[in-house]
């Protein structure tokens, strides 16, 4: 079932909680020469990814307070302070990274429970997406918790997204890569619900497989195994998700 953007964001909460509990549990067991190991971003370690998720908390959290507030408060003041931001904490042992960790997204969490329910329409500023309403900003963690724990190579794999996370962020990378000039023309067959998700000009061919195998493989998190093309001929080749 898809998540209806029409709904409460704190409807989601619950659910990220959850999949926060899970994080931690996997960067708890991380060393310091374990968060120094690559991730699967190409450049990152270990550290740049938990990084990137503590920053990416509080970035939300600012956004939040923008809409409660009314205060001139950015996600980032441009992709530079985000870069920065990752490269400056990620040379932090494991045990400072998990607690940075903990602290940004509890923070969150807590922001989000005590929004008012007539601020989530208001407009904020995302970095790249310009002024859009704040209530995006539980879903689009979610999404950053669910697949940088898998970037963690831990062992949280796409099968392992909660199937609610992945049907709702399926239908999402279905219609951006609609909208998508690069993008070869395909359908997308879940085998959970057979609906049809056309890409590109939908005049290609139908990927089906299992819903997370799907998502995972359109992110760069999976590799394909377990999709079926037909007719038979290899994955077509979709753009890099930004990291």
């Amino acid at each position: 079932m898809a998540y209806d953007e029409s709904g409460a964001p704190t409807a989601l909460l619950p659910l990220l909680r959850t999949s926060v509990d899970r994080l931690h549990a996997s960067a708890a067991t991380l060393t310091d020469d374990d968060v120094r190991a690559p991730s699967l971003l190409p450049g990152w370690t270990r550290a740049h990814v938990l990084t990137h998720i503590a920053r990416s908390a509080d970035s939300r959290t600012r956004l939040l307070t923008a809409a409660r507030t009314g205060a001139d408060l950015a996600q980032y003041a441009d992709e530079a302070q985000r870069e920065r931001e990752i490269e400056e904490g990620a040379g932090r042992a494991a045990a400072e990274l998990a607690a940075d960790l903990r602290g940004a997204l509890g923070g969150f969490l807590t922001a989000a429970a005590g929004h008012p329910d007539t601020a989530w329409e208001v407009p904020v500023r995302w970095l790249g997406g310009g002024m859009r309403p704040v209530r995006g900003a539980v879903g689009s963690l979610l999404r950053e918790v669910e697949v940088h724990h898998t970037d963690l190579r831990c062992g949280h794999r796409p099968a392992d997204w909660p199937p609610f996370f992945v049907a709702r962020e399926l239908a999402a990378t279905a219609a951006r890569l609609r909208e998508s000039d690069d993008v070869p023309g395909m359908v997308l067959i879940a085998d959970e619900d057979r609906v049809l998700w056309p890409v590109g000009d939908g005049r290609g061919p139908r990927v089906s497989g299992p819903a997370a195998a799907l998502l995972g493989w359109l992110t760069g998190r999976a590799d394909g195994h377990g999709l079926t093309v037909a007719p038979p001929g290899p994955l077509p080749d979709v753009p890099a998700w930004r990291r």
